[in-house]
């Protein structure tokens, strides 16, 4: 049983962090409006306030020293895309709030102001973020699989 949580938390890890990304897809797809940004952002959080709090479960369960070293890029780099996510919600309401709280086009606040500069916390942080879950989810089935572990 302890076996198969060491791999069942890292797999809900892998989930969290990745939907949390691939939910932009379809939200950008629907187009780059106001209501759509921040919706996109109300699902992305709450994603990765619950992987970081599975990240650092997982940090305190690693029993061998490549878990401890993922464990612990995760449990910084979750934490910094949920602080972006949030910064960039805060600059998505603001935004939404200029514009008289009509719902409009903001394909350019990616381009420069304070949501590009946030995005510039988030977009690395993710990266490194889903890198790393993936590492950890073939580390711990590596372990599983060998004869040793």
């Amino acid at each position: 049983m302890p076996q198969e949580a060491a791999v069942r938390t890292p797999l809900t890890l892998l989930g969290l962090v990745w939907i949390a990304f691939l939910t932009i897809f379809p939200f950008a797809a629907a187009g780059d409006t106001s209501f759509l940004h921040i919706a996109a952002h109300l699902v992305q959080l709450p994603l990765l306030v619950v992987a970081t709090l599975v990240a650092w479960r997982q940090r305190r369960g690693a029993t061998a020293r490549v878990q401890r070293a993922l464990g612990w890029v995760l449990s910084v780099s979750v934490p910094a895309a949920v602080v972006g996510v949030g910064l960039e919600l805060v600059t998505a309401v603001v935004r939404l709030a200029e514009d008289g709280w009509v719902n409009k086009d903001t394909a350019d606040v990616f381009e420069s102001g304070p949501h590009a500069v946030v995005a510039s916390l988030t977009i690395p942080s993710m990266m490194i973020s889903m890198i790393a879950v993936l590492a950890l989810v073939l580390v711990v089935g590596l372990r599983r699989r060998s004869p040793v572990g």
